[in-house]
């Protein structure tokens, strides 16, 4: 594959990861509420940088950058210092800028879902040993938890609309096919 076809790739998995976002919960606007307090949206930007920001990052970096900076490697023999200081000083600076607006949307779900005394209880979690665990611990535990799903869910699955299908025929209702 080429630089080209990486850097396509890599935009593609950008894309897919913002439309994840943008069809996520925290995109929608939540049910009107009262403005959150200025202590409030500091609060909850404390803990989207902490919960959210690095969470985010590796998956877009992880669908974008990685093909990139593969290719560029393979593109550029005996350049890869070169490669990783771009992508170190340049590439990710410019990341956390362009992700700014991503991270200010989770504040702002976050501070409108939550009081002061939650978000500072949240915080004060997460700076606990057991919190910073679960910080450390929580993506590889949904990796491991999605993949379970996606082997477990087709099959646990299967009966319950055959069941539904079955309830709705029974109740007169056309089941559309496909």
């Amino acid at each position: 594959m080429g630089v080209r076809k990486g850097t396509a790739a890599g935009m593609a998995g950008l894309c897919m990861v913002v439309m994840m976002w943008a069809g996520s919960g925290l995109a929608q606007s939540p049910t009107p509420m009262a403005a959150p307090t200025p202590k409030a949206l500091e609060l909850a930007r404390a803990l989207a940088d902490r919960v959210d920001a690095d969470d985010l990052m590796q998956q877009v970096l992880g669908a974008t950058v990685q093909p990139l900076t593969f290719n560029l490697k393979a593109a550029n023999p005996g350049r890869e210092a070169d490669v990783d200081a771009l992508f170190e000083h340049t590439l990710l600076p410019d990341f956390r800028k362009a992700m700014a607006p991503v991270i200010d949307g989770y504040a702002q779900a976050y501070a409108a879902r939550f009081t002061e005394a939650e978000l500072a209880a949240i915080l004060a979690f997460y700076d606990s040993p057991a919190g910073a665990k679960m910080l450390k611990e929580m993506p590889g535990v949904q990796q491991r938890g999605r993949a379970r799903a996606q082997a477990v869910l087709p099959q646990a699955l299967g009966p319950v609309l055959g069941n539904f299908v079955t309830a709705c025929k029974g109740k007169g209702l056309v089941v559309p096919q496909g």
